[in-house]
């Protein structure tokens, strides 16, 4: 028993032994410490960078993460803003600029028909902003412009008064100048510009939510009233004269003297309102007058509303017009409309002066391309590519073509098969909100077509080369498909050169129906012309896959009846004004 005893104790013994003796385990991990000063940033590439939020120095990376990681710092005031946070920047001599977060949204822009005060310019319209913006919080005082335009037109001098006397080409140079100043520093968010607000951007801002008069969330008693007195100066209280900035009660998204002081130029053009809602109004393509909002120290409580719009030449300086400046998205006037499945891309066209038609010497010219100015007042929109057969299927439920393929140009389409089309997608888009004010998409004019083939050139071809050869020549084969490369069928949209303005296959695949009848051209120059009013044919132009090169040209015109559909004839839409 003793002996078992002992045995049994030396075997714990020994198996004790041999736990203690086992090989020990060791849990580690290295890290990279990294000291620094101002705001962290990372990246993978060395290009992109992002800000590592919630570091502070010092601060440690695993080494497997740092081996793929690239780290610097800078200055925290160097930093771009960040969408959503209100911002002060520093301009020369330490002058700051408090810039305040405006979100997007949408609101109901103008004035209900009872409001007091309202004018017959402020018809009421859903108005949605997809995008978010910055916006001063103050309107833009003497040192702040002194600081950025090294002078001060003001009639009243103060450092902290609103700055006067600008004209609208004044404040938007001043916009400019500290884009140019701010994107030196590093202190430019990407995709970002300080420009003048526009009118639904500024009436957005100054209503933060309200729907009343005043951003106070009150109305209006009277061309003198208490309720103006709370937020702003105006003839009532101002003795005639300006103030400094915030020194009266500021709306809910923390901005000052929307209501008074100095009126505030906006950067649209002076037009009508829609009738139907919309998103991201720009105001008019041209005008007469720019908009400046908010009234002045000059007006009536009636003139200082949320709604009231007023408006002056470009040119234009008075000792009641000021601005306030915003950090708002670049503004690309080029669109994408989502239809089903597939979005139609458009191409922003700027108005301007054109030589329609082809020189004497031209290789392949007809007779019918006389050589005249044309004027286009109005910009208008293209569609980047012809209409292929997706997009076509998308509006009419239904694909005519022969040559079967979505991103094939859509073609055995007539010329009323190409409007039924257009006035469609017109319906279509107005639904939708998408639609610009005094806008429709149709047909091009023959005008607007070549004007916006050519894109500033003068050659045979839109790449500025001329044809070697009437028939079979490289120099078509670089931008569209025609007789010598298409092997008698259309080919998907996109696939040769773009020209200047970036748009496709202007050059052959399938003709393009155009919006005029056809006739003679006029023998001196001309504005905005539409061809003759009646005729038995309409334009087509930009030749064909069947086309040698001649017929490719810019310049070419050809012909069809409006019922007539073949496999060399499609079309692409125009967003115009309504004619």
């Amino acid at each position: 028993m003793r002996d078992k005893l002992f045995s049994s104790l030396v075997g714990l013994a020994l198996t004790g032994a041999m736990v203690y003796a086992a090989e020990p385990t060791i849990d580690y991990s290295l890290e990279l410490k990294l000291t620094y000063t101002g705001v962290l940033y990372q990246s993978t590439d060395g290009v992109n960078w992002t800000k590592v939020e919630g570091a502070t120095s010092p601060y440690y990376v695993p080494v497997e993460d740092a081996k793929k990681m690239l780290f610097c710092s800078k200055d925290e005031e160097d930093q771009p803003p960040t969408p959503g946070d209100d911002f002060t920047t520093s301009l020369p001599g330490g002058v700051d600029l408090g810039m305040n977060w405006i979100s997007p949204g949408t609101f109901m822009m103008g004035s209900p028909e009872d409001e007091l005060g309202r004018g017959d310019n402020e018809t009421r319209h859903q108005v949605t902003l997809t995008q978010g913006y910055w916006l001063g919080k103050y309107e833009v005082t003497q040192a702040q412009y002194e600081a950025v335009m090294g002078t001060n037109p003001s009639n009243w001098k103060g450092a902290d008064l609103p700055v006067e006397k600008v004209s609208w080409d004044d404040a938007m140079t001043f916009c400019a100048k500290l884009t140019e100043q701010e994107r030196a520093a590093g202190r430019l968010p990407e995709g970002y510009e300080y420009t003048l607000p526009t009118e639904s951007q500024w009436e957005y801002a100054c209503r933060a939510g309200t729907t009343t008069s005043l951003n106070s969330g009150k109305n209006v008693t009277g061309t003198e009233c208490p309720e103006m007195d709370e937020v702003g100066w105006y003839s009532g209280n101002s003795d005639i004269k300006t103030y400094p900035v915030g020194q009266k009660l500021p709306n809910a998204w923390g901005l000052y003297d929307m209501h008074g002081n100095v009126d505030e130029w906006c950067s649209d053009w002076s037009g009508d309102y829609p009738d139907s809602a919309v998103t991201d109004p720009t105001g008019p393509d041209t005008g007469k007058y720019r908009v400046h909002r908010g009234g002045s120290w000059v007006y009536h409580a009636y003139f200082c509303r949320s709604a009231k719009r007023d408006s002056s030449t470009p040119n234009t300086v008075y000792n009641f017009i000021g601005f306030r400046v915003a950090l708002a998205p670049v503004l690309s006037k080029d669109m994408t409309i989502p239809l089903s499945n597939v979005d139609l891309e458009m191409v922003w066209i700027e108005p301007g002066t054109f030589m329609m038609g082809s020189p004497e010497d031209e290789l392949g010219r007809e007779s019918d391309e006389k050589l005249h100015q044309v004027a286009l007042s109005c910009g208008y929109w293209m569609g980047k590519y012809k209409i292929t057969q997706a997009q076509y299927r998308a509006i009419m439920m239904t694909n005519p073509s022969y040559f079967i393929g979505a991103d094939l140009p859509v073609e055995c389409v007539s010329w009323n098969d190409a409007m039924e089309f257009c006035a469609k997608l017109t319906a279509r888009e107005r639904a939708a909100g998408r639609l610009p004010a005094g806008y429709e998409y149709t047909l091009p004019t023959e005008a607007q077509w070549e004007y916006a083939c050519r894109a500033g050139t003068t050659t045979a071809l839109n790449s500025g080369k001329n044809l070697s050869d009437k028939d079979q020549c490289p120099e078509m084969d670089e931008v569209g498909w025609y007789d010598g490369n298409a092997a008698y069928k259309t080919h998907p949209v996109g696939q040769k050169q773009p020209n200047a303005w970036g748009l496709y296959d202007m050059h052959g695949n399938v003709w393009e129906c155009c919006l005029d009848w056809y006739g003679d051209y006029p023998t001196s120059a001309v504005t905005d012309p539409t061809g003759p009013v009646t005729g038995s044919e309409r334009v087509v132009r930009g030749g064909c896959s069947y086309d040698y090169a001649s017929g490719c040209r810019s310049a070419n015109r050809f012909t069809y009846s409006l019922g007539f559909n073949i496999r060399t004839l499609g079309f692409r839409v125009a967003l115009a004004p309504v004619k």
